[in-house]
């Protein structure tokens, strides 16, 4: 008899999470957000070959104020890479070639805030603003607690981009944990990992900028 108080106290913490509590954890840890590192493991996957790209890498990312965030991602498997985003622009610097690929992304300012809305230092009530959030229930990431969301987005033009997106949050710092972006291509998605988060880390805002040799060649495909 003494048995079924302590099964019932087990079941507690897994009936506690309901999308409303998950959202306003969230909203809390947001409130607090200033900058993060993290190992990223970026897979894109294309079904028509059955194929996996693989990227690993280190990532910095700092608020800079309400909203936004710059962010630097050093990939270093298997290739050495750099990908930069601010405001207004985003970059993408191979030093193999001594090329940096510039964007503006101010011309797609619409969708590029509704996807970073995805990122680090995310609110429950911005997400639920711009998606259809569902909860689909708890999980694990790198052997740790999270809770895995469904986001449909209400825009039109960023549905005819990205038709879904799955995101774990993780039950102890509620910051995402992994991503998987589904592309409008049945079967072709990307997914990235996040381990080794360090929260609030001090770092200099110059490890967010690209520091490019003498000689690099900058290009700009938009144009």
């Amino acid at each position: 008899m003494r048995i079924f108080p302590l099964f019932l106290l087990l079941l507690v913490p897994l009936r506690a999470q309901t999308l409303d509590s998950v959202l306003a954890q969230m909203d809390t840890a947001a409130a607090s957000f200033r900058s993060l590192t993290a190992h990223i493991r970026s897979v894109k996957h294309t079904a028509i070959v059955n194929d996996d790209t693989v990227d690993e890498g280190t990532l910095w990312v700092r608020r800079v104020r309400p909203k936004v965030s710059h962010l630097l991602i050093e990939f270093t498997v298997p290739d050495t890479y750099f990908v930069a985003v601010s405001e207004k622009k985003a970059e993408v610097y191979r030093p193999k070639i001594a090329t940096v690929e510039e964007y503006d992304t101010t011309r797609f300012r619409n969708l590029k805030d509704q996807i970073w809305l995805l990122s680090f230092g995310a609110a429950g009530k911005d997400l639920t603003a711009h998606y259809q959030v569902s909860l689909k229930g708890p999980d694990t990431i790198d052997g740790k607690p999270a809770v895995k969301l469904e986001l449909i987005p209400k825009s039109k033009e960023l549905l005819q981009n990205i038709p879904r997106v799955e995101m774990w949050v993780s039950t102890s710092h509620w910051q995402p944990v992994q991503q998987k972006f589904y592309d409008v291509t049945p079967g072709d998605y990307r997914v990235s990992t996040y381990t080794d988060l360090k929260l609030n880390a001090n770092f200099p805002e110059s490890k967010l900028r690209l520091h490019l040799p003498q000689g690099t060649k900058r290009v700009q495909p938009q144009k």
